[in-house]
């Protein structure tokens, strides 16, 4: 049984005015918004809930650091529900929601859901261009130059976990998560939701202070253009840099990641590695964790008098618009 994706992701709060907008400044689209509960969504319509301290229904707080609540994996079929369901229910208590998803804890105390998507297939932005040697994908068109990211996907979910072997066995034998990679020794393991995958979609990290805890949550956008700029325009309304931007040897993929008021962190990336059921996973000794990467993200350019800005570049646009020219 392969699980389609996330289907949300729930966060607590004791006030929603910090969440809602740094949710909006980071590029998702808002569907909902009372007094007690925010949502918002992907592109692909994958949802992002923060509800207020105390409401009903609201799972338990996974530690004392963060607000994380739940994540709800997506599943195809009611028939592939009720088979979850019956398999957590042999040795953990598994709840039945009001809309229908089954929750329960894993063996490291996270509280996570299944249900049945109600998601329909979004069509996927037009793929951009590049140009290579030997190939040249753009003619005649000038690159994309993003002031705003907009993600597509919350891609994965990262958690600090006490016994990172005991969690890859839970989430391998209960609910046919495939290896991607790990580290030995039991630092780390990456896991993906189906044969055919982004090259993790979960990754389980020993944890410093023996508790679980949430470490990301990562969201899929188009091109190192969109995390770079979207980056850019988002760290430029005040949000503070964790660490980027740079790029991953493992995954191959581009990141910034960035603090979330809420605990951890989010990330921006894009470029990952889709791997099938033929990858072989890889035991890496020594830590991976970026190609090359920057601390405290981008610092602004210097201005040089005789080489235009892009700010001015605009305004000159800008102006030529206006006039007609």
């Amino acid at each position: 049984m392969d699980t389609l994706g996330l289907e949300r992701v729930i966060f607590g709060a004791e006030e929603l005015e910090e969440p809602k907008r740094f949710f909006t400044d980071w590029g998702l689209q808002r569907v909902s918004s009372t007094r007690s509960r925010l949502a918002f969504s992907t592109r692909n319509g994958t949802q992002l809930e923060v509800c207020r301290d105390g409401a009903r229904g609201l799972a338990p707080r996974l530690g004392p650091d963060g607000h994380f609540r739940e994540f709800v994996l997506a599943l195809k079929s009611q028939r592939d529900l009720d088979r979850v369901g019956n398999e957590m229910a042999r040795d953990r208590t598994v709840a039945q929601l009001p809309d229908g998803r089954l929750r329960f804890q894993d063996d490291a105390g996270i509280t996570l859901s299944v249900a049945v998507s109600t998601r329909r297939p979004a069509d996927p932005p037009t793929a951009q261009a590049f140009n290579q040697p030997g190939h040249r994908g753009r003619v005649d068109t000038i690159a994309s130059v993003h002031r705003q990211a907009v993600p597509w996907q919350i891609g994965h979910i990262v958690f600090f976990v006490p016994d990172v072997n005991a969690a890859e066995a839970f989430y391998r034998k209960r609910l046919g998560f495939w290896l991607s990679d790990r580290y030995v020794g039991g630092a780390g393991v990456f896991l993906r939701w189906a044969r055919r995958s982004e090259h993790h979609n979960l990754f389980l990290l020993k944890s410093p202070h023996g508790r679980s805890a949430l470490h990301h949550l990562a969201f899929e956008v188009q091109s190192p253009h969109e995390v770079f700029g979207g980056g850019l325009a988002f760290s430029g309304k005040g949000w503070a840099t964790q660490v980027g931007p740079g790029r991953h040897p493992i995954s191959s993929a581009y990141f910034w990641y960035f603090r979330n008021p809420l605990g951890g962190a989010v990330e921006y990336y894009c470029d990952p590695d889709f791997v099938t059921e033929d990858w072989k996973p890889h035991h890496y000794r020594v830590n991976r964790f970026s190609e090359w990467h920057l601390t405290g993200g981008i610092p602004p350019p210097p201005v040089d008098p005789n080489r235009p800005s892009l700010a001015a570049a605009r305004s000159i646009e800008a102006s030529r618009a206006r006039s007609g020219s």
